[in-house]
Parts: C-alpha cells; sequence; structure tokens
C-alpha cells in the first residue's frame, strides 16, 4: 500500500506540473506583445560599432510609413530567382507542384566587369546563356548548406545566406563572398528571417560606396502571418578605404528598423520604423538618426575609410 501511495503522490505531482505548464504556455500566449515589447523597450536604442561615429537623433513631422516601405535598393540587385530543367536550360518562372521535375536556383547579375553567375546545391556556375556553364566554386562541404538568399553588394562582393553546415537546421548566417577568389567572411549568425526582410542595399547619391542594412534576431508579438520585427538593424559600409566593408552603428526596434539611408549635409541620415506588429506601437512615425563619420573613415567623394582586418576563409575554386 506504501507503493502505491507514493505512485499516486509522483502522478499527482506530474499532473500538477503539466496544469502549471499549459497554463504557464496559455498566458504566455495571450500576453506575448505586452512581454515582447518590455523587452523591445529594454534595449539599448542606438550603439555606435566603429570609434568617432557619432549618432543624433533629427526631430520631424512625417506621418508613419507604409508596411515595408521600400523605397529603393543599391546599384547591384539582388539575384533571381529561375528553374533549372532537367535538361540544364535555365526557365523563368515558379513551381505550381510539388514534382515538377523542375528546380529553383539563384541568377545573380554581374557587377562591372563580373559574369552573371548560377548558384544551387552548393556551388556557383557562369552563366552561359539560358544555361549553367564553367564551375567557379564548390561550397556544398562548407561553410554552409544551400543558398538562402543571395544578394549583391559590388564588384568586389555579394551576399550569401545560408544554414551552417555544423547546424543544417539551426538559425541562418550571413557571409560576403568575393567575386573573385571566392574567399568568404562570416558578417552574423543569426540573422532575421531572410524571406521576409533580406539584406538590403543602398547607394546614397554623393557617397562614395555602398551601405548594407543587416537584419539581426527577432522579436515576436504573436503568431502567423505579420506578427515578428527585426530586433536589430546592423548599418555596414563599403567604401574605396574599407573595400572588405565595416560595421558603422547598430539600431535596436525600439529605435527602429533601417529603411532608408541618405547622404545629406556630409552625414549619413537614416531612416528608421519603429512601428511594431500586432502591438498598440504597430504604426509609429518614423525615426531619423543623423550619422558623421569620423574624418578617416566613409564619407563623401574626397573622404573614404580606412580598412579593417577580418578573419576569412577560402573555398576550392
Amino acid at each position: 500500500m506504501e507503493i502505491l501511495k507514493w505512485i499516486g503522490i509522483g502522478f499527482g505531482i506530474c499532473g500538477a506540473a503539466m496544469f502549471l505548464f499549459f497554463v504557464f504556455v496559455f498566458l504566455r500566449m495571450i500576453f506575448d506583445p505586452q512581454i515582447t515589447e518590455l523587452t523591445a523597450l529594454r534595449d539599448k536604442a542606438m550603439r555606435p560599432l566603429l570609434p568617432g561615429v557619432a549618432v543624433t537623433e533629427i526631430p520631424h513631422q512625417r506621418p508613419p510609413l507604409e508596411r515595408e516601405h521600400n523605397p529603393g535598393a543599391g546599384s547591384v540587385p539582388d539575384a533571381e530567382e529561375w528553374l533549372l530543367t532537367p535538361e540544364g536550360q535555365l526557365q523563368q518562372g515558379e513551381r505550381v507542384f510539388d514534382h515538377d521535375p523542375r528546380r529553383p536556383v539563384q541568377v545573380l547579375a554581374g557587377a562591372g566587369a563580373e559574369v552573371d553567375k548560377i548558384l544551387y546545391d552548393g556551388r556557383i556556375f557562369v552563366r552561359d546563356g539560358y544555361k549553367p556553364g564553367q564551375e567557379l566554386a564548390d561550397f556544398s562541404s562548407g561553410p554552409f548548406t544551400g543558398f538562402r538568399h543571395v544578394g549583391g553588394i559590388n564588384s568586389e562582393w555579394f551576399l550569401i545566406a545560408g544554414d551552417r553546415v555544423e547546424r543544417p537546421y539551426g538559425n541562418t548566417a550571413l557571409w560576403q563572398v568575393s567575386h573573385r577568389d571566392y574567399r568568404y567572411t562570416l558578417l552574423e549568425k543569426n540573422l532575421y528571417f531572410t524571406h521576409d526582410r533580406p539584406p538590403k542595399t543602398f547607394t546614397p547619391a554623393g557617397f562614395d560606396g555602398v551601405l548594407v542594412a543587416i537584419y539581426v534576431d527577432h522579436l515576436s508579438y504573436g503568431f502567423g502571418g505579420l506578427s515578428s520585427a527585426p530586433r536589430y538593424s546592423v548599418l555596414r559600409a563599403y567604401t574605396p578605404r574599407n573595400p572588405d566593408g565595416i560595421n558603422l552603428l547598430r539600431l535596436s526596434l525600439k529605435a527602429g528598423t533601417i529603411v532608408d539611408v541618405e547622404w545629406r549635409d556630409g552625414a549619413l541620415l537614416v531612416t528608421a520604423d519603429p512601428s511594431r506588429p500586432r502591438s498598440p506601437r504597430r504604426s509609429l512615425p518614423p525615426r531619423l538618426w543623423s550619422v558623421t563619420l569620423p574624418d578617416s573613415q566613409a564619407g563623401n567623394r574626397e573622404v573614404s575609410g580606412s580598412s579593417r582586418e577580418v578573419a576569412t576563409g577560402h573555398v576550392q575554386i
């Protein structure tokens, strides 16, 4: 009887624990937006990532931005998704059923004198008309699996987002890859969902270089549909004196998600959208940040930036 008593107590404890767990999950679902908002408010609004960078908020009377505000991109577009037939021919269009023998591939337009590229199965090929040509690089054994996103930067670099080999189903990471020798540099280990908001490039008039906004981590305000937002936006610059790129600053969601960058009066004018999904703060006016760069760093066509060492790797080419 004593054994039955302890078995009953054990079942009672397990039942109470399961009940409390379901109550916790239920309350977490109900108050998810409020809990997430507290996390967003605790984050530091702005953090310079380069010594000498000064950031000042600019007052304005602009109304809230439209959802997914997208005023334009940099001079090099992201790759387009095409289809590759079993016969090795490229076609535009989308797969309409699971057993469609055609496979999706990424087609990246060349920048400057660079050739157009076709990317699939972790490998990169020259585009030869409407078929893959010479193989340029083989990433199939690392550092990442597949190509979740491929984006152009300039004639020196392009971006690849993919799962890391050691975590094939983990968080997507972002690399920059050289057009010339296909060496790669890890930029970010924990991207925001790249299908929702891939890295965005800007080439402001008067600025000698390319800027890239990288969206990092996520804040969830609910489940399904438009229910999350990037937790941080990192602004990275590629200039003649910073050809490998250099991070300038990081904004949290409280400061706004970076959606546009201009060059005005010797400083970067960053437009950031602090609106939250499914929240009382879901439609807020943008915040404008004036980013002054140190004299030795990226600027107008008379003032460029200095270099910074980065850890790089190589693949077989």
